[in-house]
């Protein structure tokens, strides 16, 4: 299942991506987010993985994930290694007149019970991901 989301921002793709690479920033933009516990030393770059640690109807849920794309201020991806939703996350800047596109791409899939509200689930996702977006485009604006 995808879910895309994009949205304009008046900022140019390096500062973008300079803030969206810096973790301590995520608790901001990210609902639930607690901490995010960096496995590998920084800067973020490929190969990179972290712990994000979130508090989601009352349960603490820690998520692995690894980069597996770095393109600096253009694209990055990351994938889960541990997770109760298998994920990959794509994040990609274009430049414009004026500003950035930024697009954010989330694939994932679901298991067991999750497949019964599928459409439910990618309503959420859908609405989550844009959530992001407008948070990020404040941050930067």
């Amino acid at each position: 299942m995808t879910s895309e989301q994009s949205i304009f921002i008046k900022a140019t793709p390096s500062a973008i991506f300079t803030y969206l690479m810096d973790v301590d920033n995520r608790k901001s933009y990210i609902p639930a987010l607690e901490e995010v516990i960096m496995l590998d030393k920084g800067p973020i770059k490929k190969g990179s993985r972290y712990i994000e640690v979130a508090n989601i109807a009352g349960r603490r849920l820690k998520t692995t994930y690894q980069v597996i794309e770095f393109e600096e201020n253009k694209h990055t991806a990351a994938q889960t290694l541990e997770s109760i939703f298998p994920i990959r996350a794509d994040l990609d800047l274009e430049e414009s007149a004026g500003g950035t596109e930024l697009i954010i791409r989330l694939n994932f899939k679901l298991k067991g019970i999750f497949k019964l509200g599928a459409s439910f689930v990618k309503g959420i996702v859908d609405q989550q991901a844009q959530g992001i977006l407008e948070k990020i485009k404040e941050a930067l604006e």
